[in-house]
């Protein structure tokens, strides 16, 4: 029997997963959420499900075996919260949250209750990075490399306030943190460091296409670098950058006894002591992490990115932030995540 979903949040990110359960034998669209209600009718005509304006009626009356929450950051919480109180399990996008309180709230409810979270942190799934990691899993790691760089920042309003969505180090570098906590283990430290080189107020006639290179009253930092310390004694560092560019520009580079891998989108190759190896992503690769999750729900099984995971890869991003208001000096994870991760 195909499990029942909702979907909380229909703009942006929620169109892959709405295709990815229309499409899928396994899943049956049974509701639309969406604080914008045209925005959720809209889904609701070209996907299926009955469309909502609140998600807490959205559950009583339709009462889904599981939810897909695509939210921006900050309107995290409450959702996750009532739906585990109604025994609801949970896929949520990254960021989990905007604060450790938020996510900490969050996850003594799934605890509590005993739903299935999955984060979608897509990498994870693919293939090719899953060798990645088996193979790198039997060698000791020197150096965890990344960069995420943007040519401008997403027209939405919540992305230019830090209080709102994070910047681009807890809403979107996120996937490069845990990318590195997956390949090579828990981060015991951070050093960050943060700058706006450019001036975004918009010039008189500004127009916004695609991107934005301006944007009036942001608050963000446009510049951001890490270096991290893992568990293993491994180093790492991440850079990223909203400044107006050419190009998107992200990469990620692992080096390891005997062996330096490079990750392209989720496309891997490497060169060890066997010799060059190489593989392309399949083109869903962006959909597993949810069908995982849906299997997981079908067969009552566990989740492969828990809500565990997301905790401690937005950790991360909000030691870089704490180590800036310490003066850029090191700050240690524990001190951060919830008691018992």
């Amino acid at each position: 029997m195909a499990v029942r979903l909702g979907f909380v949040g229909t703009g942006g990110i929620a169109n892959r997963h709405l295709t990815c359960a229309k499409a899928h034998p396994d899943m049956d669209i049974v509701a639309t959420c969406d604080v914008a209600p045209d925005r959720a009718k809209a889904a609701s005509e070209k996907y299926g499900g009955k469309p909502f304006s609140d998600f807490r009626a959205m559950y009583d009356e339709v009462k889904p075996d599981a939810i897909v929450i695509c939210t921006p950051p900050f309107a995290h919480g409450d959702i996750e919260e009532e739906a585990a109180r109604r025994g609801i399990h949970f896929f949520v996008e990254k960021p989990v949250a905007i604060s450790m309180a938020m996510a900490g709230r969050v996850l003594a409810a799934v605890r509590e209750y005993g739903v299935l979270a999955q984060v979608g942190y897509m990498f994870r799934l693919a293939p090719p990075i899953m060798k990645a990691q088996q193979m790198l899993s039997t060698r000791p790691i020197a150096m965890v490399q990344a960069h995420y760089y943007m040519p401008g920042m997403p027209a939405n309003g919540w992305w230019a306030k830090l209080e709102l969505g994070g910047g681009q180090l807890v809403e979107q570098a996120t996937h490069m943190l845990d990318l590195g906590r997956f390949l090579a283990g828990d981060v015991k430290s951070v050093i960050g460091k943060t700058s706006r080189v450019r001036d975004w107020t918009p010039p008189a006639g500004y127009e916004i296409k695609g991107l934005a290179a301006y944007w009036e009253g942001m608050d963000i930092p446009d510049t951001t670098a890490l270096i991290l310390e893992y568990e293993s004694g491994s180093m790492g560092t991440l850079s990223c950058s909203l400044v107006p560019q050419v190009s998107w520009d992200n990469g990620f580079k692992v080096v390891a006894e005997n062996a330096l891998v490079t990750i392209d989108g989720a496309n891997v190759r490497w060169q060890n002591e066997a010799g060059p190896f190489e593989e392309a992503a399949p083109g869903d690769w962006p959909s597993l992490v949810l069908i995982d999750f849906v299997h997981a729900v079908m067969n009552g099984g566990k989740t492969t990115v828990p809500y565990e995971e997301g905790v401690k890869s937005l950790a991360v991003s909000l030691a870089g932030y704490e180590s800036v208001n310490r003066g850029h000096q090191p700050v240690e994870l524990a001190e951060i995540l919830p008691a018992g991760l």
